[in-house]
């Protein structure tokens, strides 16, 4: 299979059984190229690719590469790449869309192709614009099985080549809806949304011990220092005894913070937050009777879509008219 290849640099391991199913490593910028090349030939139906931010950049200025796949292509065989379009290499994906199927994921990672569901092979890349000088091969079954489920997920998750390149040119925010199962993560997003708002942020507690968790999480520090930033901070608590005393403590300590009590009969079963009328986040209560965050809070909500965030302000606006009724 490639005999024709110059192997002082090449190593190959034995055949891992009877099948003939083998590893093999490939040194060397022409060998590896040669390789790709006939294995472009035996192709059937289908390649798909995986490259990172770099990759565009080799593939689209390897003219005899460039040529292979075209000829693929118009072969009948379907040509599918994964990769991160950014503004540095924007160009190359769009040459690389005349010829296959292109969609984008942030921050994807590894360079790796499988044809036909069979034969799998990553290459390492080290510089933009440069030829691979090492590969792996193989053709052992379950290790191409694995790879094109994991091709398979990540193009379910990738958006159109399309959609990023508008967004990347004309600066358009994408829109996204994350969920989020880590409570960690969940921390982690929330306390980002205080950091980063720098107009407004709005929060409703869907119970009594809400206060005790975002103070202990560090969220309310966080707060307390937005509102020194001239950030307003509107929350929504709801109407308890046990919460009287930590209200008054809330609006002793930080006077700009604007709260306001819930009725028993508006109590919600999440807690949410909106950041600057941007970002909103919408989290599941596993247990009042857990004091720490980590154990007390489900799935999270995550987005910046203007129909999503729009529905949550709309609610907490509601909610904050109605409170002046009670406080």
């Amino acid at each position: 299979m490639s005999s024709s290849l110059n192997t002082k640099n090449e190593r190959i391991s034995a055949p891992a059984n009877d099948t003939g199913e083998i590893l093999q490593i490939i040194s060397g910028a022409e060998n590896i190229t040669n390789f790709v090349l006939q294995h472009y030939l035996m192709t059937q139906a289908t390649m798909d690719v995986c490259l990172d931010f770099v990759g565009p950049s080799v593939v689209a200025t390897d003219m005899r590469i460039m040529k292979g796949a075209a000829d693929m292509e118009k072969r009948g065989i379907r040509l599918r790449l994964i990769t991160d379009i950014t503004r540095e290499n924007i160009n190359h994906c769009k040459e690389i869309m005349k010829i296959t199927e292109v969609r984008h994921l942030d921050g994807i990672k590894g360079n790796f192709g499988i044809l036909d569901g069979r034969e799998y092979n990553m290459h390492i890349i080290h510089q933009e614009s440069q030829a691979p000088t090492q590969m792996i091969y193989s053709n052992v079954k379950s290790l191409a099985d694995a790879q094109q489920f994991l091709f398979n997920t990540l193009w379910d998750k990738a958006i159109p080549a399309e959609q990023r390149i508008r967004e990347v040119e004309e600066g358009i925010r994408p829109d996204f809806i994350e969920i989020i199962r880590d409570p960690i993560e969940t921390i982690r997003v929330g306390s980002s949304m205080v950091t980063s708002a720098s107009e407004e942020i709005m929060i409703v507690l869907p119970t009594v011990n809400g206060l005790n968790r975002l103070q202990k999480v560090g969220v309310i520090h966080l707060l307390k220092g937005a509102a020194k930033r001239g950030v307003r901070i509107r929350i929504l608590i709801p109407k308890h005894d046990r919460l009287s005393e930590s209200t008054q403590n809330l609006n002793e300590m930080y006077y700009q913070f604007d709260t306001r009590s819930l009725g028993l009969q508006q109590e919600t079963k999440s807690m949410i937050m909106i950041s600057d009328s941007k970002f909103s986040l919408a989290i599941d209560l596993k247990g009042d009777s857990r004091d720490n965050s980590i154990d007390g809070y489900g799935l999270a909500s995550y987005s910046n879509t203007e129909s999503t965030v729009w529905t949550y302000s709309s609610i907490f606006e509601k909610l904050w008219i109605q409170s002046e009724n009670i406080n």
